[in-house]
């Protein structure tokens, strides 16, 4: 006997309060992002304000990463229509955990001012490609009550995967 995909099983999962559906709180966190990046790659930002803001950034991509993975791209990693996509999306994940750690070694202050702008650089590509995509595909095949379990999934990651009193992107009320 065949086992069900991870979608179909989500899909079929019971959820308490509905939410927002996962590509919502996907874009909401994006949209935090953009903002930070924005900051950081400002001409009129020095240093010490760099600084700040990337270590939101590199908070809010850590957590939004495990929520994306644990609640989308793990559940349609092997769907036909999505897994390009999907792995893709996860590979570029482990792509910008290395350079987050590359950067946090630096050790001369403008290479990783210089580094912090260009990870922001892979950040919106990887973004873009998303929001252009995936998204707009996952959204035209899934059903919006299986978009919202998903979103139930990925709230309760991002609220395991970050700080209490943060209020960034998807937690943001």
């Amino acid at each position: 006997m065949k086992s069900k995909s991870r979608l179909k099983q989500t899909s079929e999962m019971k959820t308490g309060t509905p939410v927002l559906n996962v590509i919502k709180l996907l874009l909401k966190d994006h949209r935090a992002m953009r903002v930070l990046i924005k900051k950081i790659k400002s001409h009129r930002a020095k240093a010490p304000q760099i600084k700040v803001h990337f270590r939101l950034l590199e908070k809010l991509v850590r957590s939004h990463v495990a929520a994306e993975e644990f609640a989308l791209l793990s559940r349609i990693d092997h769907h036909p229509k999505f897994e390009d996509h999907a792995k893709e999306s996860t590979e570029e994940h482990r792509i910008h955990d290395h350079v987050l750690l590359g950067i946090a070694r630096l050790q001369d202050a403008d290479r990783k001012i210089t580094q912090m702008k260009i990870f922001c650089e892979l950040l919106e590509d990887h973004i873009d490609e998303e929001e252009e995509d995936l998204f707009p595909s996952f959204k035209k095949y899934s059903a919006l009550k299986t978009r919202k379990k998903m979103g139930a999934l990925f709230l309760k990651r991002r609220r395991d995967t970050h700080r209490a009193g943060e209020k960034l992107g998807s937690l943001k009320k």
